[in-house]
């Protein structure tokens, strides 16, 4: 049986060469059977495949016309003063495009039959754009150009034209002339072969971005990307209204907004910048109080961006102040305001509204990052006003803070006294649903600014002592006459009270009852949910060190990665390493107060750490103070 069809060579009868007794019925049925089966099938997986590759859309702007080849004659819509060589665009796929199915041996990339998967594009890279014009520009001659291509033609009736380029991360201005003005619009291909669409109007607007010199911008709308490199400025042309994300990048720094173009001929500008970062260093083996500012070529871990040249001068009386951190976020957005009971600004000081009469009036502390870092005996800390890789949300920022302690946060009142731990909690909770008594992550958070700020640890000599050397507590709105925000009021100090940036007494006068860490055996646990903050407890809660098993000025701290921080040694005095006093108590569960009172001397000061009072004792020297979620 030796005779075949030409295409898939099934047998056929030789009546020359096969009588009834050699004709193999098996072979030439069966076999010829299971040929044309197979060769069915193939073709059928062939059109599946075709339909397949239509569907091949990276962007929304692939069809299937695109998969075509590239235009040809003479139509005044094509490409004609550049070589669009078909070895520079011989393959239309896009790396990461669509997966599709494919065959072994039939179609690149694939290993096996029936194997989906995703076709890579040529090394030279290259994009086929699709370009739009409006019917004004019918007639007109149209350039495109960009990374040293230029691309040239004439708007058919069709008001469309298709251009591959071979810019990889390039942008491609579209220009056309009419009646004297030329009218742009841009497009930036991609890293990776893919189809873009490009569409010339008869509008025309500019966006000028202001950035760090080297930043990579990006101006988006839509499916239209556009990219710059800032050399300070960066300026876009658009040729679309509505709202563009301008982004740019340098390094790991990321800024980003927005810019509305609502008409054509707009000029708009933003001006964009990278987080702010300040540190301070503390060697704990060095007994003096002061830190060292750290700069962005003095810091061992590259965080810092900024650097003060200048020191804070606090004011005294109704004097002048003065800090170079009131330039920059979060400490110049530390703002007196009136709240009402569901939490709500109703006025911010310097609006006609305000009055420091209101039941509540609080500072806000907005939103902030931290890092803390630890070498040997030196303790990094570091503050950004924006989101940095490496460093963490301060989980007491975006707060409110009592500027006063209670009743209520109000000027000209006598403060609550005698008064529990758990009271004080549940009384903060009848103003409303976002109402808690100041916890201990925003005592953190206070923290962390004031070192930051002031790079010494005895706040009483840098701002003033407060109220520790009476026999009795004032009132409150005592620095109400001071015009600068951090200082104290006029008198001998000792005798005067204190604020650091309009919070009044945060040490001194009375001692402040803290919410969310409880302490059992001079371990400390903390929380920083307020729906979870109860007394006695340790669920809910997280261990994050342990006090010193004896009291005294403190010498050294336990310091967590998104900001919280505990006494962790003591052993010095008044007047080096944190000259403020730790006590404790080690039986049992105990709350926290801090600040120190009327008669706490030099024993006073924000980190006066006072862990020797059960949730339910109380005392004519404690008091509270109000804090509200954003």
């Amino acid at each position: 049986m030796s005779t075949k069809t030409k295409n898939l060579e099934l047998f056929k009868y030789d009546p020359a060469a096969d009588g009834a007794s050699t004709f193999n019925i098996e072979q030439a049925l069966n076999g010829n059977w299971d040929k044309v089966d197979n060769e069915v099938a193939a073709r059928v997986k062939t059109a599946e495949l075709a339909a397949e590759v239509k569907k091949v859309v990276k962007d929304g702007s692939l069809t299937a016309a695109d998969l075509g080849a590239e235009p040809t004659g003479t139509a005044a819509n094509e490409v004609s003063t550049h070589d669009a060589a078909a070895d520079a665009h011989s393959t239309l796929f896009a790396k990461k495009q669509d997966k599709i199915k494919g065959t072994k041996g039939k179609y690149l990339g694939f290993t096996a039959n029936d194997t989906v998967g995703e076709v890579d594009a040529p090394a030279s890279g290259g994009s086929r754009i699709m370009l739009t014009f409006a019917t004004d520009f019918v007639g007109q001659v149209w350039t495109l150009k960009g990374g040293g291509e230029t691309y040239t033609g004439t708007v058919d009736s069709s008001k469309t034209a298709t251009v591959s380029v071979l810019g990889i991360d390039t942008t491609y201005t579209l220009s056309a002339v009419l009646s004297g003005t030329t009218y742009t619009t841009e497009i930036t291909t991609k890293a990776y072969y893919t189809a873009l669409a490009a569409t010339l109007e008869k509008f025309q607007s500019t966006i000028t971005v202001t950035v760090d010199s080297g930043s990579t911008v990006t101006a988006t709308l839509g499916s239209t990307v556009l990219t710059k490199t800032s050399n300070g400025t960066a300026v876009f042309t658009v040729g679309k209204a509505g709202t563009w994300a301008i982004k740019a990048t340098k390094g790991d720094q990321t800024a980003e907004g927005t810019v509305n173009i609502t008409a054509s001929g707009q000029s708009k500008s933003l001006t964009l910048s990278y987080a702010n970062v300040f540190g301070v260093c503390w060697d704990t083996s060095n007994s003096s109080t002061a830190l060292t500012r750290l700069t962005p070529s003095t810091d061992p871990y590259g965080l810092v961006t900024k650097s003060v040249t200048t020191e804070p001068v606090p004011a005294v009386g109704t004097g002048a102040g003065s800090s170079p951190f009131d330039s920059f976020m979060p400490w110049s957005g530390m703002k007196e305001c009136n709240l009402n009971n569901a939490g709500a600004v109703t006025a911010w000081k310097g609006d006609s509204g305000f009055s420091r009469s209101n039941n509540f009036t609080m500072v806000f502390i907005p939103e902030f990052y931290v890092a803390a870092k630890r070498n040997g005996t030196k303790q990094y800390f570091y503050v950004s006003d924006k989101p940095k890789t490496g460093m963490t949300k301060h989980p007491g920022s975006g707060k409110y803070v009592g500027r006063y302690t209670i009743p209520g946060s109000k000027s000209g009142v006598t403060s609550t006294v005698n008064i529990t731990r758990t009271t004080a909690r549940s009384n903060a909770k009848k103003n409303g649903d976002k109402w808690h008594l100041y916890d201990f992550a925003t005592y953190c958070a206070i923290i962390f600014l004031y070192v930051v700020e002031f790079a010494d640890w005895d706040c009483q000599s840098k701002i003033g002592r407060g109220y520790v050397n009476y026999n009795r507590a004032f009132g409150s709105g005592s620095t109400d006459s001071m015009a600068y925000h951090t200082g104290r009021e006029s008198g001998t100090d000792g005798e005067a009270a204190v604020q650091y940036r309009w919070i009044e007494n945060l040490w001194g006068n009375l001692d402040q009852w803290v919410d969310g860490i409880n302490i059992s055996h001079r371990a400390a646990f903390c929380c920083t949910d307020p729906s979870k903050y109860e007394d006695d407890t340790a669920d809910g809660y997280t261990n994050i060190g342990e006090l010193p098993n004896s009291d005294g000025f403190i010498t050294d701290l336990t310091v967590t990665n998104n900001g919280l921080l505990i006494p962790k040694a003591v052993g010095g005095s008044e007047t080096t390493y944190i000259p403020d006093y730790v006590s404790g108590n080690p039986r049992g569960w105990c709350a926290l107060y801090v600040g120190g009172y009327w008669y706490d001397k030099s024993r006073a000061g924000l980190l006066c750490f006072n862990a020797n009072f059960v949730a339910l004792g109380s005392d004519t020297n404690v008091s509270a103070r109000l804090m509200c979620e954003v």
